[in-house]
Formats: structure tokens, C-alpha cells, sequence
């Protein structure tokens, strides 16, 4: 068969059902300047919408914000190119490398 994929937008944490967690945006995340926390974060992100029957979310955000009139820069963890490698490339082993992997699109 044809496998179904079903993503959804948790860039932060899974905030599209009851009970799950919502983490700070990614912005608050790169203050904190630690891969370990950001790999914590996805696995959990990981369980909670893979519980939901859901496969594929959309991030984790890797942009690299330089400019603040761009409308989602609490999106990107900072506008340090190598801190957002660093933390990206562990939010995406996080989702895809945990006890419920799903898959990343960074």
C-alpha cells in the first residue's frame, strides 16, 4: 500500500491536543545555548504526537534570524548560523531518534 503520512506544526512542542506540552519558542530555547535540553524537548514532542497517530512534524525551524521586522523571528533559536546548526541538528535526533520516532523537516 501506499504509506499515509500526516504531519503537523509543532515546532514548540505539541499544541494541537488536550494534556500536551507546549514548550518556549525556539527563540528562548537559544538563550539557553544547550543541545542536551533541545534533544530533551523534540523527544518529548516526539512521544506526544506520534500518541496522536501522527508521523511527520514540521520543524524543527532552522532559520537564522537577522532581521526584526521579519514577523516569526521567535521562531529561529538565534542569528548565530552555528548555534542554530547545533540546535537543529539535535531537535531533529530528538524527533527522529527517540523511543516514538517521527519524521523531521527541517
Amino acid at each position: 500500500g501506499i504509506p499515509l503520512l500526516i504531519g503537523v506544526d509543532a515546532v514548540h512542542g505539541h499544541a494541537q491536543a488536550r494534556g500536551t506540552t507546549v514548550f518556549p519558542h525556539n527563540i528562548g530555547l537559544g538563550c539557553a545555548r544547550n543541545e542536551s535540553l533541545a534533544r530533551l524537548l523534540a523527544e518529548a514532542t516526539s512521544l506526544e504526537v506520534a500518541a496522536c497517530g501522527i508521523n511527520w512534524v514540521f520543524g524543527p525551524c532552522v532559520a537564522a534570524a537577522q532581521d526584526d521586522r521579519w514577523g516569526r523571528t521567535y521562531e529561529a533559536f538565534s542569528s548565530d548560523t552555528e548555534l542554530v546548526s547545533r540546535l537543529g541538528e539535535a531537535q531533529v535526533r530528538g524527533l527522529q531518534e527517540s523511543p516514538t520516532p517521527v519524521a523531521a523537516c527541517a
